[in-house]
Parts: structure tokens; C-alpha cells; sequence
């Protein structure tokens, strides 16, 4: 049973990573089980399609991103050290090896991905953006968040400059991508 487990973990850790660094469409289970050193057979049986290992995927990012935005350490922050939290989501992500997020990757793919996981990533993107904006209406509340419009608008725009910044960083390198999260941390505490 344990090793089942980590095989299952492993196939998951490994799909991810490939889905962040090259897309749904670029990878196949023959990656996953080269990598791995296993049969195409073994990941079948902890996932029956692409589809379905790649909604385990982002489910098992939706669960982490709850358990993290509910975690005790979390909730109790300041809203600027909750976005500088979040921030730093993006910035780990960066850090290793020019990775993208995992929700901007199926969004540039968007199109072309299967249903439901077309409806995972909606989901994972509303849990984002809902956090998000509840934050800085939160910081904005409190005084230390300053900016025009409505939360869930400047929610969509800091998300989606930080999955840019990240496609972005690929081509022009990681200092563009470090300029975009303190330009956003400047435009919200600027007025």
C-alpha cells in the first residue's frame, strides 16, 4: 500500500512539474513513466487518462492552496503579509528552473485541454482570485492597501501580471519577473 502511495505521489509530483515547465499538450504518460523508470501501465492504474491525472494535479494544488490560506500562520497575518505570502508563492516557482504556475499554464492552453479539466482550472482560478480579493478589500480596509476600483478587478490584474510575469521571466530572465511583483506591490501601497 505505501508503495503504491508513492508511486501515485511521485507520478502526481512529476506531472506537475512537466505540466508547469512544458504544458498539458507537451508532455505524454511515456514521459512520466521514463522518468520515473516505470511502465506506462503503473500510471494507468492510479490514473486512467491524462485528463484524469492532470484534475488530480490540479486538485491536489486546490487542496493545498486551502490548507494553506486556513492554516493558522496564514490567516492570522496582516493583509500586506499575506499578499507578500502569496507573492512569494510565484517567486518559489520562479525560482525553480523558470517553472510558470500551474493555473497559467492550462489557462495559455485553455482551448485546447479536456472538459473537466477545463473546469478544475476554472475552479483553481476562482479560489485565487476569491482569496485574492478578500485580501484587498481586507488591506484596503485597514488603510495599507490603496487602489481605484472594485477588489475582485485589481484581484484579476495582480493575478494574471504575476502568471505573465512568469512566462514573461522565461524569455527576458528573472529580474523582469521581480520588477512586476514590486511594481504591484508599489501600485497598492501608492495613491
Amino acid at each position: 500500500m505505501a508503495r503504491s502511495s508513492n508511486t501515485q505521489r511521485a507520478i502526481l509530483n512529476l506531472a506537475e512539474s512537466l505540466i508547469q515547465d512544458k504544458g498539458f499538450n507537451g508532455f505524454s504518460y511515456a514521459h512520466i513513466a521514463a522518468e520515473l523508470g516505470v511502465k506506462n501501465a503503473a500510471i494507468h492504474y492510479h490514473f486512467p487518462s491524462r485528463e484524469a491525472l492532470a484534475c488530480a494535479v490540479v486538485k491536489r494544488y486546490r487542496d493545498r492552496f486551502e490548507l494553506w490560506i486556513n492554516n493558522a500562520r496564514v490567516k492570522d497575518l496582516s493583509p500586506q503579509e499575506k499578499l507578500d505570502w502569496f507573492f512569494g508563492i510565484y517567486t518559489n516557482m520562479r525560482a525553480d528552473h523558470g517553472k510558470v504556475c500551474l493555473v497559467g499554464a492550462l489557462e495559455a492552453e485553455f482551448n485546447s485541454i479536456p472538459d473537466l479539466l477545463q473546469q478544475e482550472t476554472r475552479a483553481m482560478n476562482g479560489e485565487l482570485l476569491s482569496w485574492l480579493q478578500s485580501v484587498l478589500s481586507e488591506g484596503r480596509a485597514a488603510g495599507v492597501f490603496r487602489f481605484s476600483g472594485d477588489p475582485a478587478d485589481k484581484a484579476a490584474l495582480v493575478l494574471s501580471s504575476l502568471q505573465g510575469g512568469l512566462q514573461m521571466a522565461r524569455a527576458l530572465g528573472t529580474q523582469k519577473f521581480y520588477a512586476v511583483v514590486e511594481q504591484n506591490k508599489q501600485d497598492l501601497s501608492e495613491r
